[in-house]
Parts: structure tokens; sequence; C-alpha cells
């Protein structure tokens, strides 16, 4: 039931994102653009590579790279925030109600929604890799496919998850989207998007800690231009899991608590 459900909403979800008329620009066409106009926005720095450590290790990073893939995984981190926008999508359409009248599973729901979006987001991520590779000549160094893959995997599960916790905060508010989009550039900056951490003021460091998009960008940026193995990345790795486990338990805590609670005053279809 769970995963008939999960796929019910990512067909759902991609027959409604696939035959807009969008579809051949955003999906197709800009990532492309995007590609190379993140490239002319770092061009102006003089260095070509960067020093990043991380725990007793130095790597050599190409600094074009470095701020791609930052906001490579950033804009992804953007998109993936409100992965749970599938029940405000129903509220959108009327159906909520019905959806939450229905035995489906509510995590089997949110699932679905995400896996859309990360089908959706292939496109950029073909498309962006390819502008860097041919146009902008990024060093890629990669020696450990399976840690790059574990890497983005790993990122995508805890950034679906922090959405999901998110969207159970919102499901009885039509203000989600202005609490997430507050949320963005503290979480940008926090993340060392743009920088490194050791460059981070220690005060904030904590803060930074808490961030599932902190240990993606650190994992992804040394597997993809460190050429960083497994064991490199084990810490920030194992961080992840831990992540996406405890944010998917307070994702299942937070959906039931405000189902009850929406259900109980009737607010589902009034704000």
């Amino acid at each position: 039931m769970f995963t008939r459900v999960v796929i019910a909403e990512a067909v759902k979800s991609l027959r409604i994102y696939f035959f807009s008329s969008r579809t051949l620009f955003w999906a197709l066409a800009l990532p492309l653009g995007n590609g190379l106009y993140f490239y002319f926005l770092y061009l102006p720095f003089a260095a070509r590579s960067i020093n990043f450590e991380f725990g007793q290790t130095s790597f050599s990073l190409d600094l074009v790279g470095f701020t791609l893939v930052g906001q490579l995984l950033y804009t992804f981190f953007t998109m993936m925030l409100l992965a749970g926008a599938a029940f405000e999508s129903e509220r959108w359409q009327g159906t909520l109600e019905s959806v939450l009248l229905s035995p489906a599973n509510r995590i089997a729901v949110l699932f679905g929604g995400a896996l859309a979006n990360a089908l959706n987001y292939l496109w950029m991520l073909i498309g962006l890799t390819l502008s860097w590779v041919v146009f902008v000549h990024v060093n890629v160094v990669i020696r450990d496919v399976l840690a790059l893959f574990a890497s983005l995997a790993l990122s995508y599960l805890a950034i679906v998850a922090v959405g999901m916790c998110l969207e159970a905060l919102f499901i009885y508010s039509r203000r989600g989207a202005l609490y997430v989009a507050t949320l963005q550039e503290p979480m940008m900056f926090l993340s060392g998007q743009i920088f490194p951490l050791s460059s981070m003021p220690r005060f904030l460091l904590p803060l930074s800690y808490l961030l599932p998009l902190t240990f993606g960008l650190v994992a992804v940026r040394l597997t993809m231009l460190g050429g960083a193995t497994m064991s490199d990345v084990a810490i920030p790795l194992s961080v992840l899991v831990v992540m996406t486990l405890g944010f998917l338990l307070l994702a299942k805590l937070l959906v039931n608590y405000a189902e009850r609670r929406a259900k109980a005053r009737a607010t589902l279809t009034q704000f």
C-alpha cells in the first residue's frame, strides 16, 4: 500500500509538471543557461583553487567548481525544502480533505511528491553538469563514484526529510512558502554555500552543524572536486544518515499532530 501511494503521487505530480507549457523552457533549456550564468557570475575570481580543510585533511579544490557545487546543491535545497508541498497543492485543488480521509499513508504522499521533485531536478543536474564540462572546464576529480553517489543520495534524503518536517508545521497554514522564503538566505549563509566553514565566525558554527545542507556540501564537494573516498567523507555521511532518520521520525510525529489538530479545529480549508 505504501509503495503504491508513493508511485501514484509521483506519477500524478510528473504528469502535471511535464504536460504544462513551461516544461520545454524550465526543465530542458533553463539548466544549460543556469550553468553558464553561474560560471560568469563567479568568473572575476583571480584564484583557480581553494584550500578546503575538513578534519585533519586539507583538499585543494577548483574555486569555480567549489562555488558552482554550492549553487547546485543550494538550488536543490530550495526546490526540496517544501518537499511536502503535496498537501499544499491538494488544498489548492480542493482535494485535501479527501486525501486525509483516505487510507493513504501520509508519509507516502509526501515521499511521492518529493520523488517527483527529484526527477524534475534531474534535468537541472544533467544540464548544469554538461555546461560545466563542455564550456567551463571545471576541474572535476572523482576517484570514488560510490562515495559521490552516497553523498548526493544522502544529501537528497536529508533535505527531503527537513522539507517534510516544515510541511507538517505548515499543513494548516497558507503562509508556508513565505516562511520558507524567509529561512532560505540564513540557511544559505550558515551552510557555507559560498565560502568554507573555516571562514565562518566560530559562534555561528553550532547553527551550521544543525543543517543537513552543510554536511551535504562538504561531502559532495570533496567527492566531486577533491577526489575524496568513502573513508574521507565517512563523518559527514554518517551525520546525514542520523539527520535523515531523525527528521523522518520528527516529520511523522508532526504530520500526525498537525492532522489531528487541523481536523479537530476544522481548519484544513479555511486558511
